[in-house]
């Protein structure tokens, strides 16, 4: 588990969905601060994952092995065949020879395209311990955008009254710096027309952004704009909350499973930068759920906004792709449940993993 100042991971939920690094709820936590459960399945497939491996910090580890990684489907371990290290940066040494010919009838991961793509998603609110926060974490937004690399290409959301679609995909780091101030501010929606397939704006379902009435619903609206991109994205979500606080705790709306679901489809994970001023509240247990859900970190802006930058920065800068023998997994006999990764003994630190199902 991942513990820092300013850094939280928080373990497993997700049922059949259980993320990889899935752990017992942590009984000094009054049961209604638990994360809550997303009761659901998520249809992936098995013969690659995607996984992060990160320190304590967020730095990702290098040089891992097939051997290194343990996947297991219940008691049975399905072995690594090839590990694929997918980075701007030089990539990390590949398997042996010997190790790779044993694994050529699986299917491997395409090259990496050139550039990532980044979704801002900034959830707006007027509320004074929210638009602080906004504001506080303003200029470390800067900090964050130069920390990108030079290919990537960015797009800008945000929400208040509803969904608004405010940067298209771009390289320009002054015309996303403008953006998320816009979103901060509630500025007035631009008028965004596609330009060609690689734009948001072509994928972005512009009448059902209008009708969103809630943060989860402006999840899955933008993941679905998301998934005819092909490869991994990411999207930072600058927000404040997502849930609802009742008599018996926080939990989580109707949309909220339909957004996680979504997410995966577009193979996104949400990095969350809490913007709350304050050291804890109720709502940030839906923060945590959804960077759990989609493999990716939660972070806590209030005191030390520039370690929450510096960890996201190094989190996001590259992952694994791991090649699992397909063969190896439990026979069809009715069992279902979730495959557990983790790293071996000697190796420390988490893997991050949107959760994957199977069915036996």
């Amino acid at each position: 588990m991942l513990r820092g100042v300013a850094v939280l991971l928080v373990s497993g939920f997700l049922g059949l969905g259980a993320p990889a690094r899935s752990a017992p709820p942590d009984p000094q936590v009054p049961s209604e601060e638990q994360p809550p459960q997303f009761e659901g399945e998520i249809d992936v497939s098995l013969s690659t994952i995607v996984v992060r491996a990160v320190d304590t910090w967020g730095a990702p580890i290098l040089n891992l092995r097939p051997e290194d990684f343990r996947v297991r489907a219940g008691k049975r371990e399905i072995p690594v065949v090839a590990v694929d290290w997918i980075s701007g940066e030089a990539p990390a040494p590949a398997a042996p020879p010997e190790t790779r010919e044993e694994t050529q009838d699986i299917a491997v991961p395409a090259p990496q395209p050139a550039g990532r793509l980044v979704v801002f998603f900034v959830q707006a609110d007027l509320n004074p311990t929210r638009i602080s926060g906004q504001l506080r974490l303003r200029l470390h937004t800067r900090e964050l955008l130069d920390s990108l690399r030079p290919d990537d290409r960015m797009a800008v959301v945000s929400y208040d009254s509803h969904l608004k679609l405010r940067q298209d995909f771009t390289r320009d780091r002054d015309a996303v710096y403008a953006a998320l101030d816009q979103g901060m501010l509630w500025g007035e929606e631009p008028d965004i027309a596609p330009d060609g397939p690689e734009s948001f704006a072509g994928h972005f379902d512009f009448a059902a952004a209008r009708r969103v009435a809630s943060p989860e619903r402006a999840l899955e609206v933008t993941a679905k704009a998301l998934e005819p991109f092909p490869g991994e994205k990411t999207m930072i979500f600058l927000g404040w909350g997502l849930g609802r606080f009742g008599s018996g705790g926080v939990d989580m709306v109707p949309a909220f499973a339909p957004a996680v679901r979504a997410l995966a489809a577009a193979r996104t994970s949400v990095f969350v930068l809490d913007v709350t001023s304050a050291d804890g509240h109720s709502l940030e247990v839906g923060l945590q759920g959804v960077a759990d859900a989609t493999g990716g970190l939660y972070l806590k802006t209030f005191r030390l906004p520039n370690l929450a930058i510096r960890t996201l920065s190094q989190a996001i800068s590259g992952y694994y792709v791991l090649t699992l023998d397909p063969s190896q997994l439990p026979e069809k006999d009715g069992r279902a449940g979730h495959l557990e990764i983790e790293l071996r003994d000697g190796k420390r630190g988490t893997v991050l993993a949107r959760p994957v199902g199977w069915r036996g």
